[in-house]
């Protein structure tokens, strides 16, 4: 039986397509799978459909593609599974427990802060505009 040794040496070209295409391919999956899952939530009853459909149809298109083909393709569509496992992880957690819109607890600011809340909606408007321009950063020399 040969053994195997870790060899350091020039990558042949059949490796740098392999790396190449694999890469191409999880890097625009990555792109274009995070666009959909990012503008989902603007179409209304189609977010799930959307959102769902792409976290996990694109991974699972990836796997079979690149288990029933041969060549660049097979490498592509590694990419494809590959960068779309990789937005799946990214999105899960977030769809699972959401954060966005979550209140802190008073002690999670820090008891006396000397943040002042300023009240939302129409009424609040001329608190938060007086705010605004009160907020300068000055750097004199």
């Amino acid at each position: 039986m040969a053994e195997r040794a870790l060899a350091i040496a020039a990558p042949t070209g059949a490796e740098i397509t392999r790396t190449v295409s694999v890469a191409a391919g999880a890097g625009l999956t990555g792109l274009l799978e995070g666009m959909i899952v990012r503008i989902a939530p603007k179409m209304g009853a189609a977010q799930s459909i959307l959102t769902w459909g792409a976290l996990i149809g694109v991974p699972a298109f990836g796997v079979l593609g690149a288990l029933f083909t041969r060549g660049v393709t097979s490498d592509v569509l590694t990419g494809v599974a590959a960068g779309g496992v990789g937005v799946l992880g990214y999105s899960l957690p977030e769809m699972i427990a959401p954060t966005v819109g979550r209140r802190a607890a008073p002690g999670q600011l820090g008891g006396g802060s000397p943040v002042k809340m300023l009240p939302a909606g129409v009424a609040g408007a001329p608190a938060r505009a007086a705010a605004a321009v009160g907020a300068k950063s000055v750097i004199e020399f």
